[in-house]
């Protein structure tokens, strides 16, 4: 076991220490960093913080309003009353104001109110603000439960018939997160498989696999290159994470109104279950393609349609979210190159069986160690046929001979 560890840390110090890595790991952060700086300055220096000012002929506007209903008024723009228009006009020419409101007599029967500005629109947060305050004043005279209620506005929430998942409008994360950790895990499937794919080829074709034969089992030289590439992988997926949540965690602080943030942890933990052995398994197929080929260009255009096979549901992404327990949706959870996303989609928007989940691990994870096994025993017959390709026959030979060896 010390002789894989000793790969998988050569060949984790061998691939991060290239300027490529450096450049595509930082890259996305210092990227999604400068965004978020550029949004901060937008909001700050574009943002309009002066007052909204109103006249209220139908006299229905009380400014204590939001205080009635418990609300924390700190973050508001400050709201003025004005006795007429024309003390709110001047107001508006003295630069005292971004516009005012005009209330008519005549509002509880035909509710419109008029809006005077001089230099363009309201801010987005004056307007929505003072609809806020709109609501508490229309509110306030009913009992306290009534009032909150009315103010805060539906609330639409989604639950499986088993009561089991449930989700809200607010609650987007849980929707976006096997979005997110689809897209994740393509670049993990092509970041892993390009490594892996030109670890094995390259050192194929300068011959260093023939030293290191000399001293290591096939078994030993594949699971320490691929533990060493899982490592990768998850050092980029892992800071590109950090920066998100930094992001998460910094963006309310510029931007007022900001949606709340639910982890779906179920879900992480789910998706933490199905990543690493998916990896493994990517790793052993490319290991075993690397074996297979003599140039590391045709491993690459046979690993282009291999990498179809781990993104497939993201071409039936309407019909699974549409029905996730349909019959097709299931078998794309059993298969152990789909069962990853497909879990992911399913586990959103609907309670997936027990059965199914442990059924559709553990046939993944006896995938990908038969994968790893295999690509060894692919791996030591390349070795044997040097130089030349390796015949369907051939590989044949060595899954039989990785079958008996189990």
């Amino acid at each position: 076991m010390a002789k894989v560890w000793l790969v998988a840390k050569q060949e984790y110090q061998r691939i991060a220490g290239k300027k490529s890595f450096l450049i595509s790991t930082l890259g996305i952060p210092i990227l999604f960093i400068g965004l978020m700086v550029v949004i901060a300055l937008i909001t700050l220096f574009s943002e309009d913080g002066r007052p909204i000012g109103y006249v209220d002929h139908a006299g229905i506007l009380q400014p204590d309003a939001l205080v009635t209903i418990g609300q924390d008024t700190k973050h508001y723009v400050e709201i003025i009353p004005y006795e007429d228009e024309a003390t709110a006009m001047a107001a508006l020419e003295a630069g005292d104001l971004q516009g005012y409101y005009v209330i008519p007599t005549d509002y509880l029967n035909a509710p419109s109110v008029e809006r005077v500005t001089l230099e363009g629109p309201m801010s987005d947060r004056g307007r929505s603000d003072f609809w806020d305050f709109m609501r508490a004043n229309l509110v306030r005279q009913l009992p306290e439960a009534e009032a909150h209620r009315l103010y805060e506005g539906a609330n639409l929430s989604l639950r499986t018939v088993d009561g089991k998942r449930h989700a809200s409008d607010a609650d987007f994360i849980s929707a976006l997160f096997p979005i997110v950790a689809a897209i994740l895990f393509f670049i993990s499937v092509m970041s892993i498989g390009g490594y892996m794919l030109q670890a094995v080829s390259d050192e194929k074709e300068n011959r260093t696999m023939e030293v290191l034969m000399t001293t290591l089992s096939p078994e030993q030289l594949m699971g320490g290159k691929a533990l060493g590439l899982l490592g990768v992988v998850l050092t980029q997926i892992g800071l590109w994470g950090l920066t998100l949540a930094i992001g998460l965690v910094v963006a309310p602080l510029f931007i007022a109104d900001f949606p709340k943030i639910t982890i779906p942890w179920s879900m992480a933990i789910v998706g933490a279950l199905y990543f690493l052995p998916s990896l493994a398994l990517i790793s052993g197929m490319m290991i075993a393609i690397g074996a297979t080929v003599t140039e590391t260009r045709q491993g690459q255009q046979i690993s282009g349609i291999l990498n179809l096979a781990f993104t497939f549901p993201m071409f039936f992404l309407m019909v699974i979210l549409g029905n996730p327990n349909h019959p097709f949706a299931v078998a794309l959870s059993l298969f152990p190159t789909t069962a990853f996303i497909t879990v992911l989609l399913r586990w959103g928007f609907t309670a997936i069986p027990a059965w199914q989940m442990i059924l559709s691990w553990l046939l993944l994870v006896g995938t990908a160690w038969i994968s790893i096994r295999f690509a060894a025993q692919v791996f030591r017959l390349g070795m044997l046929h040097y130089g030349q390709p390796l015949t369907l026959k051939g590989i044949l030979t060595a899954l039989r001979q990785s079958r008996q060896g189990v």
